[in-house]
Order: C-alpha cells, then sequence, then structure tokens
C-alpha cells in the first residue's frame, strides 16, 4: 500500500480554510482550500484596469504554494521573520482590510503569471501575494511574507 505522502498532488480534496492551514506541519491528503469566494470592487477596477476581468474568481490557497513559502519564509527558512500558522491565518484579513494592494509589475517565473500584491501592517508588514491564474478563475496563494516596519 501507498504511504501518503504531506500533499501529495494524487489527491484533490477542498476542505474549510482553518482546518487547512493548521494542516501544514501534519502528513496529509489535502490539496486545496477557497480563503473566500468573493472579490471586492476594488480588485475589479484595479485588474480592468490592466485589461483583466476578475468576475467570478475566488480566493484560493494550495498546497504547492505553502511548500514555496514554508522553503523561502517557514520556520526552515533562513527568514529573519519566519511565519507561523498564526500568520497563515492572517491571510483572510489581509486580503479583506488590506492597506494597499497592487498588480506587480513582475510576473511569477515558473508560470509567467500576473501577481497581486497585498500589504498589511498589523504590528509588521505582510506581504501576501497571489497569482491571476485566468484559466481556473482563481487567484491563487503564490507566497506569504513578513518585514519590521
Amino acid at each position: 500500500m501507498d504511504e501518503k505522502k504531506p500533499f501529495d498532488k494524487k489527491f484533490n480534496k477542498k476542505v474549510p480554510f482553518e482546518d487547512f492551514v493548521h494542516l501544514i506541519d501534519e502528513n496529509c491528503e489535502y490539496k486545496f482550500s477557497i480563503v473566500d469566494d468573493v472579490v471586492d470592487d476594488e480588485l475589479l477596477k484595479i485588474a480592468a484596469q490592466h485589461g483583466i476581468d476578475l468576475k467570478g474568481y475566488k480566493h484560493v490557497i494550495e498546497t504547492s504554494g505553502v511548500r514555496h513559502s514554508e522553503k523561502r519564509h517557514g520556520i526552515q527558512s533562513n527568514d529573519r521573520l519566519p511565519l507561523s500558522i498564526e500568520d497563515y491565518l492572517l491571510i483572510p484579513y489581509i486580503i479583506r482590510n488590506r492597506d494597499k494592494v497592487e498588480i506587480s509589475t513582475t510576473k511569477t517565473k515558473r508560470h509567467n503569471m500576473e501577481v497581486l500584491v497585498y500589504e498589511k501592517l498589523i504590528g509588521m508588514s505582510y506581504y501576501y501575494v497571489e497569482e491571476i491564474r485566468t484559466g481556473k478563475k482563481s487567484l491563487a496563494f503564490h507566497t506569504l511574507y513578513k518585514r519590521e516596519t
């Protein structure tokens, strides 16, 4: 029998966001979660200025994004301010209560996709980055990191 590995791609199950985040350090079979199924008017306008229609899009988080973020900004990384579970739980708050959001001038390296960069000051500056996936109509978690202000 095959042993299940964390975030194994052959398993594709949607779970509630809070449950998903708490499984980050666990051996699990889950692949994605919908963080928020509403794209607000400000995001619609910003994207429209760049010729992108975000109607019907959802904010999602996938295990691949978490793995990327953990390697670069997690406890095992060399980041001066490593991410914790509590930081991941702030994602919906950052999306809805951001201080600033913009479409980056650079695209993702691997997929060459446009990205949204959210900034929120919560004791320190949090930066949440989402890929704009036009084929799947999703705004997908790319990375999260924090910096001292």
